[in-house]
């Protein structure tokens, strides 16, 4: 299963709600599959296809409509450039211009995301040989003005966008000591708020 599409269900009463759809189904039959989760008031299933989407939303709708359960429900796409959950009737983008805006649209919204809140989008993991090295790395890329947390033998580097975090990497994978591994990746948890507040601005990877 792909889990490229998402039904959400919003139901103030989720776990009787979950309780329905144990034995859901709709004018084709059982539920389709799918896999189930939720967290407070919202239900998500997630399916490996449109049509096995639809069906779920219809299957969930008229299990709130037996029971008398209120809330609204929605099919989503995961859309693999903008990295996040779109309306399903929403179509990708099928040429390479639109995928080329697109991807600038997501380099400009993580910049932005960045920049108001002081919290880097993107980082490099840098892994070097010895603490002696990581030490010696990272108060050169300081000394640059460039934002990085040392912990041992690991260095945490942040940038604005995936773009600014590619070329990061990059141009660490060149500079650093032999031997050294490097990452980059979406910033997923607050560690950056956690250790200070920087504040981060366009160009940091030059």
């Amino acid at each position: 299963m792909h889990d490229e599409f998402r039904v959400k269900a919003y139901a103030p009463e989720a776990h009787k709600l979950l309780k329905a759809l144990e034995h859901g189904r709709d004018a084709g039959g059982e539920l389709p599959r799918v896999a189930v989760t939720h967290d407070h008031e919202h239900v998500f299933l997630y399916a490996d296809s449109l049509e096995a989407a639809n069906r779920t939303r219809d299957v969930v709708r008229e299990a709130m409509s037996q029971h008398e359960l209120p809330g609204e429900v929605e099919v989503c796409r995961w859309h693999p450039l903008e990295e996040r959950w779109e309306d399903a009737s929403k179509p990708l983008p099928a040429s390479e211009s639109e995928r080329a805006a697109e991807h600038a649209r997501l380099e400009e919204h993580e910049t932005e995301e960045s920049e108001r809140a002081g919290i880097a989008e993107w980082e490099v993991r840098v892994t070097l040989p010895s603490h002696q090295e990581a030490r010696a790395f990272a108060e050169r890329l300081r000394a640059e003005g460039i934002p990085v947390n040392q912990r041992w033998r690991h260095l945490l580097v942040g940038a604005n966008d995936e773009d600014d975090a590619a070329a990061l990497a990059e141009r660490i994978r060149a500079e650093a000591p032999a031997g050294s591994e490097i990452h980059s990746e979406g910033n997923g948890l607050p560690y950056w708020q956690m250790l200070h507040p920087y504040a981060f601005l366009g160009g940091i990877a030059n």
